[in-house]
Formats: C-alpha cells, sequence, structure tokens
C-alpha cells in the first residue's frame, strides 16, 4: 500500500504558469531590493528545476507580495514626489537669472576674462562651455568643464540643443534660458509703430 504523502494528488508537479508566476515574484523583489541579485539567480535556478509546488513555495515563503494597499501606497508616494519636483522647479525658474540666447554665432561662457558670458563663480571653469546658434537653432557645448554643464537636468556630454524656457546649470549657478530680445526698429520710438 502506497503512502499518502507519496500519492500524485499530495505532491502535483509544478506546471510553467506556476514557475512564471514565482519566477515574476522574485524578479520584483529583487528589483525592490527585498532580495539580493546573487540570492534571485539562486532560486531562479532552482525555481525551473522545482519538482512539486511545495517546493515553489518552499522558494517564496520569505518574498512577500505587495497587495493592493502597499501598490497604492508606493504609487502615491510616487506621484507625492513627482509632484514635490514640478512644484519646486515651477517655483524656482522665475527666479532664476535669465541667460538670453544669443543671436550671434558663438558665446562663450565661463569665469575667464575672455568670457562673452562671464559667471564670476568657482565651480565655473575659466572657459566652460559655448553656446553657439545657427539657422535659428541654439545648442551648448561643454569644453571639459570641471563641473560640468546641464540641460534640464542632464550632463551635456555633447552638443545639445536648447530652446528657450531650458535651465542651464553651469557648477553651482542655474540660468533659464529667454528669447533674443526683439530688435527694435530705427525711427519707431520703442512704441512698435511701423
Amino acid at each position: 500500500m502506497q503512502h499518502a504523502s507519496a500519492s500524485p494528488l499530495a505532491r502535483p508537479r509544478p506546471s510553467a504558469g506556476d514557475r512564471d508566476r514565482a519566477a515574476r515574484r522574485l524578479r520584483d523583489a529583487c528589483e525592490h531590493d527585498r532580495l539580493s541579485p546573487d540570492t534571485f539567480a539562486d532560486r531562479l535556478d532552482l525555481v525551473f528545476s522545482a519538482r512539486t509546488r511545495d517546493e515553489l513555495d518552499r522558494l517564496l515563503a520569505d518574498v512577500v507580495e505587495a497587495g493592493p494597499l502597499r501598490r497604492a501606497l508606493l504609487a502615491a508616494v510616487s506621484w507625492v514626489s513627482r509632484l514635490g519636483h514640478e512644484v519646486r522647479a515651477a517655483w524656482l525658474a522665475p527666479r532664476l537669472p535669465r541667460l538670453v540666447l544669443p543671436e550671434r554665432e558663438h558665446v562663450l561662457i565661463g569665469r575667464g576674462p575672455l568670457s562673452d558670458f562671464p559667471v564670476g563663480d568657482p565651480t565655473v571653469s575659466l572657459r566652460h562651455a559655448v553656446l553657439s546658434h545657427a539657422d535659428g537653432r541654439w545648442s551648448i557645448r561643454d569644453l571639459g568643464s570641471t563641473n560640468g554643464t546641464f540641460v534640464n537636468g542632464w550632463r551635456v556630454v555633447d552638443d545639445v540643443e536648447l530652446r528657450p524656457g531650458d535651465v542651464v546649470t553651469l557648477g553651482a549657478h542655474a540660468f533659464l534660458t529667454v528669447p533674443p530680445l526683439p530688435a527694435r526698429r530705427a525711427g519707431s520710438g520703442g512704441r512698435g509703430k511701423l
């Protein structure tokens, strides 16, 4: 007579779907730092070699699956974080000094005496960046500065196109780019007459 624990009904083999669900839970735990990458790799191997659902359950015993409340809370925190960043950016933008986009072909930005746009701060290199204008478009290129040039928070590693409203950060200073000032027509008296 066969013992009850050896019965095929008591120890069903895991299906492909069972293995996929287990792998997803392990991947999710690893992505959210609840499982180290090494442990994830070791357990993933065991998931695909497990002979019973009991073995799968033991592999996942310490991996807590995020319930609906946890998922909702994490989504809310993520939303508040993004909102906080957007509010900060909206608060700071009107207070930033302006960098008028030039109509000249090249403008040297830096701390040095030959700079076309001088920024007197030790976090700005002598020859920090160059702002270029061609065909109605602007771009900026870092000149190997010590503290880098950033556009909207992204480090400039090659020529980057600039548009009015972009935030350019040079060392510890940020500037809001604005379009060139409209040229006044001779004889208009500044009142917009033709």
